[in-house]
């Protein structure tokens, strides 16, 4: 249809316009009109008419398209109902797999605690999450790093006991140093606490802990006990320049994690690239490239995973 130089309307719209279902807005909003304009104004103005309806149909078409209707609360309950149920099937699924690795290193001996694997698992699902999309907006809101590695340090934590039910961490200091084994091994690994930190590397000779947390601080890495190494520093979520507050060691050296760093013991100048954590005398505790060439004189303390980006 043409009519003072205006193209075909849509057909929809032109239909919904003259059955008067256009919408009751267009109607309401035009009776004032019909009634002082009169029949032959209105015939005159016929195709401002239509522009008009189509415009509001489209808008109103675009809104419900765009704009989903918000579900009531007993229906987005019974959707969360719904995927924890699938969260706990998944999580079931795992163990299923775990009890599979628990019996196979029970014959190979090998280590239940691996803070290399722990550091590359949490890394990725950092890197990869993108938190969820809202269906009215589809706007992304990031779940925040932290809740997503304690989430999933709470999952590492029971495979650990299910592996090996009497795991156990020795911490030595005081209650600051005892969260910060908490956040790194979770809340149901238990701990043995200790004054001193040759308390606790005696705990793990001895084998009464699987583990020992320490002050990144002081000068007990001076007198390491032959066979134990440093695997991890916590918390592992911190800035990348930033140093651990505190130290874990095992029996084991850490597996790697793909983004390491090693710990040195040297007398004099670090190296520019080396991070110092603690200072006795003319020695150094330090952090290095893992792929740097061990400095002349220095000895090797261990190798954790670097730290993981914090995100908002």
């Amino acid at each position: 249809m043409r009519h003072g130089g205006f193209r075909t309307l849509s057909s929809r719209g032109i239909a919904a316009c003259r059955a008067g279902r256009s919408c009751g807005l267009v109607n309401e909003r035009l009776a004032p009109v019909r009634r002082e304009a009169g029949p032959s104004v209105m015939r005159a103005h016929y195709p401002f008419v239509l522009i008009a309806c189509f415009s509001l149909v489209s808008i109103a078409d675009a809104r419900a398209q765009g704009a989903p209707a918000p579900r009531s609360l007993e229906i987005l309950r019974a959707e969360i109902d719904r995927v924890d149920g699938e969260v706990l099937a998944l999580l079931n699924a795992r163990a299923g797999i775990v009890a599979e690795v628990g019996a196979g290193k029970a014959t190979s001996g090998g280590p239940v605690f691996r803070p290399g694997r722990q550091a590359a698992l949490l890394r990725r699902l950092t890197e990869r999450n993108s938190g969820p999309q809202t269906p009215q907006t589809q706007t992304p809101q990031t779940q925040t790093a932290q809740t997503l590695v304690q989430v999933w340090t709470a999952i590492i934590a029971g495979s650990i006991l299910q592996q090996k039910p009497d795991f156990r961490v020795a911490v030595a200091g005081d209650a600051d140093q005892a969260g910060l084994a908490q956040s790194f091994f979770g809340a149901a690994i238990p701990q043995s606490r200790f004054a001193q930190p040759a308390e606790a590397l005696d705990a793990l000779v001895a084998g009464q802990a699987d583990a020992a947390v320490l002050p990144a601080g002081g000068s007990w890495w001076l007198d390491v006990p032959q066979g134990l190494r440093i695997v991890a520093g916590a918390p592992l979520l911190r800035a990348a320049d930033a140093p651990p507050e505190a130290l874990i060691l095992a029996r084991t050296e850490a597996d790697p994690s793909g983004a390491d760093l090693m710990l040195v013991r040297l007398t004099g100048t670090p190296p520019v690239d080396g991070m110092v954590l603690a200072r006795a005398g003319a020695e150094s505790l330090v952090t290095l490239p893992a792929a740097n060439a061990l400095p002349p004189g220095a000895t090797r303390l261990g190798l954790m995973a670097a730290p993981l980006a914090a995100k908002p």
